[in-house]
């Protein structure tokens, strides 16, 4: 699953509020509440360039990976911890 650093990126650089970060890149609130809770099926490559120039980070720093458990792995770890 890839989700948004972006809340962790506004706390280190003291940024209060998506008002400050529209008005500092002109992007749009309703595009930046989507990056902000990871609710969207994709991103534009002009909206992670507006946050990774705002916020002087690569996009390796603004979307982050983690693999998800399939069921199977899940059950099969929970029966190893006995």
């Amino acid at each position: 699953m890839i989700t948004s650093n972006l809340p962790v990126l506004m706390a280190k650089h003291g940024v209060r509020t998506l008002a400050e970060v529209v008005r500092q890149t002109g992007l749009s609130r309703t595009t930046l509440t989507t990056v902000y809770y990871s609710r969207g099926k994709g991103i534009q490559f002009d909206t992670m360039d507006a946050l990774c120039e705002m916020f002087g980070v690569g996009v390796g720093e603004l979307l982050v990976y983690t693999k998800e458990e399939t069921s199977e792995e899940i059950y099969r770890n929970d029966t190893h911890r006995c």
